[in-house]
């Protein structure tokens, strides 16, 4: 073989192995890059989901925040209708002695106090000076519900209307009054308020 021939047959291998190894360069350089893009999408998913997970939680508290504040809203609307209810209530119990009916409720009122202190001939009866010449007129009917005479020592008191009634000795006492009758229903005038409205 000649010089030029084997030099032809050098750069032929050699022009052969240049293009195996710009080919497998050129594959390397495609797997590097279809890995390196495979990577970059699935970071990106990665990145995508949690914006999402995040966006998803923002907007589940912004929800559950806006709830709650309607939430509480409702609930002090509610309130102050139930309050403007109770005022209405309590207005109206206290108007009530200047009603017809005012006598006999006293009356009751009365004869539930000498009750629950246990019959005695005598107690002190707290009122307004206002019910003075009323309960004059309840003590003259009690002799029909009690059979005996039971006298009412008066005492005049600043509350709007009803009685309380003590025992001589002081030792027992029930409190009738318009006042504390509406106190001591407060309680169940709401619970009621609150199912009738709600």
């Amino acid at each position: 073989m000649g010089v030029d021939k084997i030099k032809n047959k050098i750069l032929e291998d050699a022009d052969i192995q240049v293009k195996k190894i710009l080919e497998e360069a050129e594959k390397e350089k495609e797997e590097i890059l279809k890995k390196a893009e495979e990577e970059a999408n699935k970071r990106y998913e990665e990145i995508i989901k949690r914006g999402e997970k995040e966006a998803e939680m923002v907007y589940n508290r912004i929800i559950a925040e806006a709830k709650l504040e309607a939430k509480k809203k409702l609930l002090k609307a509610k309130e102050k209708i139930i309050e403007k209810a109770i005022q209405k209530i309590k207005e109206d119990l206290f108007k009530l002695p200047e009603k017809p009916e005012y006598r006999d409720k006293l009356y009751k009122l009365t004869v539930e106090a000498i009750e629950l202190l246990g019959e005695e001939d005598s107690y002190i009866a707290k009122i307004n000076k206002r019910d003075i010449n009323l309960l004059k007129e309840i003590q003259n009917e009690l002799k029909y519900d009690f059979g005996k005479n039971i006298t009412l020592k008066v005492e005049t008191v600043d509350i709007i209307g009803g009685i309380i009634l003590q025992t001589i000795d002081k030792t027992k006492e029930v409190d009738n009054s318009l006042e504390a009758i509406f106190e001591r229903k407060l309680p169940e005038i709401r619970i009621k308020l609150s199912e009738k409205l709600f």
